[in-house]
């Protein structure tokens, strides 16, 4: 039975005089994989500030493991100052493993990275990662660790989290990721968490017949309401009198009511109030070129680049970091001039930007006097209307909209740049990782918006799911300095040539592949699955497919309330074979993975 490394007992959180969390009890268990989600503000990265730093709660208790070391990936991390980075990756491991800390230092590439020039986010993210995955730590909580950066690394950490005898807390809004990683799903809503074993796959699913059933409880509580309020009012003023219990029910009714409705909130329909249309082509290019003039070796980032734009166009941009994708959107909207080459401009062609790194937010201001400073309207679409009422659309309840901007998350920040970009008239919409910290309603809201505008689009994205829902075509960034124009989708892309054209692989790192890959073809004839391991790897997945419906069968049993007060003795009996299975699908699961990428490496390397 795996042990409890942290239990909450009627723990209470709170931020800013707001109750994030209030009566919670649950525990983690060594080598849970736990995905935390639940709307942006909502406390989730509170939660794992306050477990890494071991802090105390507002009420109840925090039960921590003696000795448990625990490990923190940062939604924003600062900048490190590093002169060594051997020593910095070590961290404070007692142990540290030179061999495996100079094998993840090139799998991720990070000798290339220049420690005396300013980091960007993505060189950043990937050192924390690095330094994350070498820990020594026992728990390792993650807060939105795909942000910044690419496919072929996003790729990379899912193999590498699997690998790890850990347990894990994420905090991620990808959810092709959230579904290879999780085994439980906990949701935070409404200052509670619930809780879901399995996968994160149909954790959607199950969050939304949630919130139906809420939402069926809110309308017979309205129902309710209505005929208390009628009877409260047409009473007789001596009837009143002597039904005050009466009246301190319809009171508590209605508090129950304002706690448990569900605010349906409108995604906002953008449509464009175009004063001119654009012309049928946004942008051309003819010869494009570009190279950095500190490049000593003067490598184009790209060359010779010819690219049509159309009106209407929904184009993704995907590539490894560093490969010129955001130089690239500069470039198209004049902030960078090319090498070589020319641009050529359709009329009434009118751009906007979102910056990746949310510059264009004041901290020191507010939601309101970010989009209304001298006043309390905004022109939208031609028209006026109330901050308030815009703001709402984009998910802000009354009281965020007159908090200072440095309380917002980091999803609510996403959202507030959205709402100042879509106040200015445009045709062509530039996204540069517009799902960085977003939760799922604000992705939801943004896949809606970009869905019903009517202009040209072009995203710059390393969110798979997203990048599907979205465009239509895709501009590859691919390791050889190309850019490849791709008709489809990000999956039509992948089914025909996965990640190996994005990777970005120094010689030193290909020489080496390249000798291992002469060396094998040599021994291939020795080098093979075991017979156990053959029927391991083709027998597993139906144990694992037995055993969720046996657990499945025990957690119905559990699920009755009474069974607790009941029958003590199968209560007790269940929950112990509840937690034998899931410790079998987990072992099994990890033994059914480490022979599929061994599988995977001996029929690659012979190829």
């Amino acid at each position: 039975m795996p042990k409890a490394l942290i239990t909450f007992q009627d723990f209470k959180m709170s931020k800013s005089n707001k109750v994030l969390l209030d009566n919670v009890n649950f525990s983690i268990h060594q080598f849970d994989r736990i995905v935390l989600v639940g709307k942006n503000g909502c406390g989730k990265s509170s939660l794992l500030r306050l477990l890494k730093n071991k802090e105390e709660c507002d009420a109840g208790s925090i039960w921590i493991a003696p000795n448990l070391k625990i490990d923190y990936l940062e939604q924003d991390p600062h900048e490190p100052n590093i002169s060594n980075l051997l020593e910095f990756l070590s961290g404070d491991n007692v142990h540290p493993n030179l061999s495996k800390i100079k094998e993840v230092i090139e799998e991720l590439n990070l000798k290339k990275i220049n420690l005396k020039n300013k980091l960007s986010g993505g060189e950043i993210r990937k050192i924390y990662i690095a330094r994350l995955i070498i820990s020594e730590s026992e728990l390792l909580l993650l807060d939105e660790p795909t942000n910044h950066i690419d496919l072929p690394t996003i790729y990379w950490l899912e193999k590498k989290l699997l690998s790890l005898k850990k347990t894990l807390i994420i905090v991620s809004h990808d959810q092709e990721f959230l579904k290879k990683i999780s085994t439980k799903t906990l949701w935070i809503h409404k200052t509670k968490i619930l809780k879901r074993e399995g996968s994160y796959e149909n954790s959607q699913k199950w969050i939304n017949e949630l919130i139906e059933v809420e939402k069926i409880k809110s309308h017979k509580l309205k129902q309710k309401i209505r005929s208390e309020k009628k009877w409260s009012t047409d009473g007789i003023t001596a009837r009143r009198k002597r039904n005050m219990g009466r009246l301190r029910n319809f009171e508590k009714l209605y508090k129950n009511y304002e706690n448990t409705k569900e605010i349906i909130k409108n995604p906002l329909n953008m449509i464009i109030n175009k004063t001119n249309d654009s012309a049928l082509n946004i942008v051309e290019t003819f010869g494009l070129s570009f190279s950095y003039k500190e490049d000593d070796k003067n490598e184009n980032i790209f060359s010779d680049l010819n690219l049509k734009i159309r009106r209407d166009d929904r184009i993704g941009i995907i590539g490894a970091n560093g490969t010129g994708k955001t130089t690239l959107v500069k470039i198209l909207q004049g902030i960078y001039s090319p090498n070589t080459g020319k641009i050529k401009f359709g009329e009434n062609v009118n751009v906007k930007y979102f910056d990746q790194n949310k510059q264009n937010i004041n901290l020191n201001k507010t939601p309101w006097s970010t989009l209304a400073e001298n006043g309390d309207h905004v022109d939208f679409m031609g028209e006026k209307i109330h901050v308030l009422s815009y703001l709402k659309k984009f998910l802000f309840d009354k009281k965020k909209c007159f908090q200072n901007n440095s309380t917002l998350s980091g999803g609510e920040k996403v959202r507030l740049s959205l709402a100042k970009l879509f106040l200015n008239e445009h045709n062509f919409l530039i996204l540069d990782e517009p799902t960085n910290d977003l939760d799922f309603d604000t992705l939801n809201l943004l896949k809606v918006t970009i869905k019903n505008y009517d202009g040209t689009v072009l995203i710059i994205s390393h969110d798979r799911f997203f990048l599907d829902k979205t465009v239509e075509k895709l501009l590859v960034f691919e390791n050889n300095n190309r850019i490849v124009k791709h008709e489809g989708n990000f999956s039509d892309y992948y089914k025909k040539f996965g990640l190996s054209k994005l990777d970005v692989v120094n010689n030193n790192v290909k020489n080496k592949n390249l000798k291992n890959k002469i060396l094998l073809k040599k021994v291939a004839n020795k080098k093979k699955l075991s017979f156990k391991d053959s029927y391991d790897l083709e027998t597993l997945p139906l144990k694992i497919s037995k055993l969720e419906k046996k657990l499945k069968k025990y957690e119905c049993i559990l699920n009755d309330k009474d069974l607790f007060k009941n029958d003590r003795q199968t209560f007790d009996r269940v929950a112990i074979e509840i937690t034998k299975i899931k410790k079998i699908i987990y072992e099994s699961e990890n033994r059914w993975l480490e022979l599929q990428i061994l599988n995977d490496e001996i029929n690659n390397l012979l190829k």
